[in-house]
C-alpha cells in the first residue's frame, strides 16, 4: 500500500514544473530550517563544552613536523 502512494509521489515530484519545484524546494527548506538549528545549536554546544577538540583542529595528527633540510628537499626532488 505505502508502495503505491510512494511511487505516486515520486511521479507527481518528477513531473513538476520548474515554478512548482522551486515552490516545492523553498517548503521543504522551511519545515526543516528548526531542525537545522537544533542541530547547530547542539555542536556549538559540543564545541564550547569541548574547547581541547577545538584547539587540535588545526593541528596534525602526528604532532609537529620538524622543517625539512636542504637535504630532505634535494631527496624529494624539490630543488635542482
Amino acid at each position: 500500500m505505502a508502495k503505491k502512494s510512494l511511487e505516486k509521489l515520486a511521479d507527481k515530484i518528477i513531473n513538476l514544473s520548474p515554478e512548482e519545484a522551486q515552490q516545492l524546494q523553498l517548503v521543504i527548506k522551511a519545515k526543516m530550517l528548526p531542525e537545522m538549528a537544533k542541530k547547530q545549536a547542539g555542536l556549538l554546544e559540543q564545541q564550547a563544552n569541548n574547547p581541547q577538540m577545538m584547539q587540535q583542529m588545526g593541528q596534525r595528527p602526528g604532532g609537529q613536523m620538524p622543517m625539512p633540510t636542504t637535504r630532505d628537499a634535494a631527496v624529494r626532488g624539490l630543488l635542482r
